[in-house]
C-alpha cells in the first residue's frame, strides 16, 4: 500500500506542477530527461535504503557528520560553558544542539572553499547534472551549488552571470535554491533524524526540482528561455 501512496503522491505532484506551468504544451517536452531523473531518484532511495552497501555509505557519512557534531560542540561548550549541560535529562536545547553546529559546519565550508577544493567538487557535480537533467550548465552548477553553499550564498558564486539572465533562467535558480538541503544545516537534521533518510531527501530535493522546473518552467529551446 505504501509503494501505491508513493506513485500516486508523484502523479499527483506531476500533475500539479503541468497545471501551473507556464507552457502547458511544452511541460513535458523533455519527457526523457524527467523520467531518468525519477529513475535516479528511485535507485538512490533504493540503494541508500534496502542495500547492505548503501547502508554502510550512509553510516559511514553519519559518522563523518557525527565527528563534525563533536568537534562542534566542544567548541560550544568551550564557549558556553556550563550553559550548554542545563537541558534536561535525555533532551537538548535547540539553541547549542542545532543552530550552533550550523556556524561551526559552515566555516567548514568556507575553508574548503578557501582552498578550491569544493568549486572542484561542485564543477564535477554540475557537469554530470547537465548531462542528466537535459538542462544548461549554469543551472545543473546551480543545483550542485545550493547543495554545498545554501540558498542565498549560491548566488553569490554567480553574481557576474546572475544579471545576463532572464526571467525563466532566474526562476529555474531561484526554486533550485528554496529546494536545497545545505550541508551546513545537514548535521542539524541529523541530530533530529535518522540519518539516512536525510541523505535520501540531499537526493531527492537534487534530482527532484530539476523534475518539477522542466514542467513548470520549460524552456523555449533546449538549453535556452
Amino acid at each position: 500500500m505504501s509503494i501505491v501512496m508513493g506513485i500516486v503522491g508523484i502523479l499527483v505532484t506531476l500533475v500539479l506542477a503541468w497545471i501551473a506551468s507556464s507552457d502547458r504544451k511544452r511541460a513535458f517536452s523533455h519527457w526523457i530527461n524527467i523520467l531518468m531523473l525519477l529513475g535516479l531518484q528511485l535507485i538512490f532511495a533504493f540503494i541508500f535504503l534496502s542495500t547492505t552497501v548503501g547502508e554502510t555509505v550512509v553510516a559511514w557519512l553519519a559518522d563523518g557528520f557525527n565527528v563534525l557534531l563533536g568537534f562542534a560542540l566542544e567548541g560550544i561548550s568551550f564557549v558556553f560553558g556550563d550553559l550548554v549541560n542545563v537541558a534536561p535529562e535525555g533532551g537538548t536545547i535547540f539553541f547549542f544542539g542545532v543552530l550552533m553546529p550550523i556556524i561551526f559546519i559552515s566555516a567548514i565550508i568556507g575553508i574548503l572553499q578557501f582552498l578550491r577544493i569544493l568549486p572542484l567538487v561542485i564543477k564535477g557535480i554540475g557537469w554530470f547534472l547537465s548531462k542528466v537533467t537535459g538542462m544548461p550548465y549554469i543551472e545543473s552548477y546551480n543545483g550542485a551549488a545550493s547543495m554545498f553553499l545554501g540558498q542565498s550564498e549560491v548566488f553569490i558564486t554567480l553574481k557576474h552571470i546572475v544579471p545576463q539572465l532572464n526571467a525563466r533562467r532566474l526562476y529555474t535558480l531561484s526554486a533550485q535554491a528554496m529546494s536545497s538541503v545545505s550541508l551546513s544545516i545537514v548535521g542539524a537534521y541529523m541530530a533530529q533524524l535518522e540519518p539516512r533518510f536525510v541523505i535520501v531527501a540531499i537526493f531527492m530535493n537534487l534530482f527532484g526540482i530539476y523534475v518539477v522546473s522542466h514542467i513548470i518552467n520549460p524552456y523555449p529551446e533546449a538549453g535556452t528561455a
